[in-house]
């Protein structure tokens, strides 16, 4: 199995399992709707950027580059907020 292909099965799995565990969750509308609505837009940025990973060098230059960009924010907000 491909490395892309165990990718593709891993968010084929997970995303199911989160979405029923936000809605049998004991959480409130608010935060079940929030939930997988945040889930949904991460996963499909995770397989937008897994896609874009195995097409060719300049995706995989881009995903790098998303990558550290979103790292660095990361960072920052960490050392920024109290």
């Amino acid at each position: 199995m491909k490395t892309k292909q165990l990718h593709y099965l891993l968010v084929l799995i997970l995303y199911p399992i989160t979405i029923l565990h936000f809605i049998l969750g004991n959480y409130s509308d608010d935060k079940s709707i929030s939930g997988i609505v945040f889930y949904s837009i991460t996963a499909f940025i995770y397989v937008g950027l897994v896609h874009l990973f195995n097409v060719s060098q300049v995706g995989k230059i881009i995903v790098i580059w998303i990558l550290t960009f979103i790292s660095l924010i990361l960072i920052i907000v960490f050392f920024t907020v109290k």
